[in-house]
């Protein structure tokens, strides 16, 4: 393995911890090392980006979409693309089930999704203490890792041992 990592790259990192080779390019559900090894990818982009990777219809539309000059980043702006997954979204899942929900666009990582929840729920409860699930993995935020009960994880973060 390239010794890149271990000289550029921070110390609060996980999963890469598990695997002694680099990945190179991926299809479907599967993972290709450097080395040639195959590996199912069971995080299906730890929740976020879970369709598998390259799909031919998802890459094409994404091609499409790039060619087009389209916006890649607009952070919570007005976009023409929300407009249309909003749009979208609720005319196929909301609507039909006679929903009125409103989403929030959390950030591409599980991590952002569970510091958004933890904000929510502070918000609705109007309290600051939070229950999470013992040997579950949150995230590497700091809020996130307040919820995480890993020792080494939140250790690897910076957070301080709980009392």
């Amino acid at each position: 393995m390239s010794k890149t990592f271990e000289v550029l790259e921070s110390n609060v990192r996980s999963y890469c911890r598990s695997f002694p080779d680099v990945f190179t390019r991926a299809k479907g559900s599967v993972l290709f090392t450097r080395s040639g090894e195959k590996y199912i990818d069971f995080f299906a982009g730890a929740g976020a980006l879970n369709y598998g990777h390259n799909n031919d219809f998802i890459k094409q539309r994404l091609i499409d979409y790039l060619q087009s000059d389209g916006i890649s980043h607009g952070l919570d702006m007005y976009t023409s693309a929300k407009e249309t997954f909003l749009q979208t979204f609720s005319d196929k899942i909301l609507k039909p089930r006679g929903l009125d929900y409103k989403l929030q666009f959390c950030g591409p990582t599980g991590t952002n999704a569970v510091e958004a929840a933890l904000k929510l729920a502070r918000k609705a409860k109007g309290r600051t203490g939070i229950f999470a699930f013992i040997g579950a993995f949150h995230g590497m935020s700091l809020g996130s890792l307040a919820a995480t009960s890993s020792l080494y994880h939140r250790e690897a973060g910076g957070s301080p041992r709980r009392a």
